[in-house]
């Protein structure tokens, strides 16, 4: 066998050889051709985590995290106290334990004005403007106790129970709201004759009479008729001309 003839065959043998092995390597290659590849794709959950600034814990910016691909994901980019805990407003909040002492208390001062007109009664005549109740020297009311309008009382006290001002008509304790009253003016006069009653009108009244020397008191006139009377209470008068008018003195006012 020539030189030339041995090469040949050698080379085929090594050819063979080859073929051989490499040919499982290549059936399994080519057997499965769309064998799922097992390599990962991180592209999809590419998260950004960034780190949390002074006074905040645990905060996750999630502004920046791929939804492709993913179900049940929450945009959460727009909350902006993600991961604050425990985080109180107080800005409205009163401090604990203050006190508010600015509100007025419920009682009223005494009106100046009501105590000074009390004290210048003091001593004086004083009649009513109006129907009144009547109370004690506390203040409190007195059941069934009223004073009506017209009538005329002597002052005899003044008392403020809870800064109202009362004056006093007796001495039995018994007082009246001084803005009830006003001054009675009132000048006392002798009778220098018997003298008949009359009524607002001018009826006469042929069964009373005041006698000669009675003193009356004498607190308004009044014409009826053309005729001077003077009232010496609130619904009777007398001719003005029946008083003796040198004894005149003042009384009240």
């Amino acid at each position: 066998m020539n030189k030339k003839t041995l090469f040949s065959l050698v080379g085929a043998a090594s050819i063979a050889v080859s073929l051989s092995a490499t040919a499982p390597v290549l059936a399994a290659e080519t057997t499965n051709p769309n064998t799922t590849s097992t390599t990962t794709n991180t592209d999809q959950k590419d998260t950004t985590t960034t780190t949390p600034s002074a006074g905040q814990t645990g905060t996750t910016d999630t502004s920046k995290t791929s939804t492709t691909g993913q179900t049940g994901t929450t945009d959460t980019s727009k909350t902006s106290t993600t991961g604050q805990t425990g985080t109180t407003d107080t800005s409205k909040t009163p401090a604990t334990g203050t006190t508010d002492t600015t509100k007025p208390t419920t009682s009223k001062p005494i009106n100046t004005a009501d105590l000074n007109k009390a004290m210048n009664l003091n001593g004086k005549l004083a009649k009513l403007t109006k129907n009144s109740y009547v109370y004690d020297a506390k203040g409190k009311r007195i059941k069934n106790a009223k004073l009506k309008k017209g009538t005329i009382i002597p002052v005899s006290g003044v008392t403020t129970p809870d800064n109202k001002v009362l004056i006093g008509y007796n001495k039995k304790g018994k007082y009246i709201k001084v803005n009830n009253v006003e001054l009675f003016k009132a000048v006392q006069y002798k009778v220098k004759k018997n003298a008949y009653v009359y009524d607002s009108k001018g009826k006469q009244n042929m069964r009373v009479y005041l006698p000669k020397g009675k003193k009356v008191t004498v607190f308004r006139t009044k014409k009826i008729k053309g005729v001077k009377y003077v009232a010496v209470s609130d619904s009777l008068y007398i001719k003005w001309s029946v008083l003796d008018h040198k004894s005149g003195k003042v009384v009240s006012g």
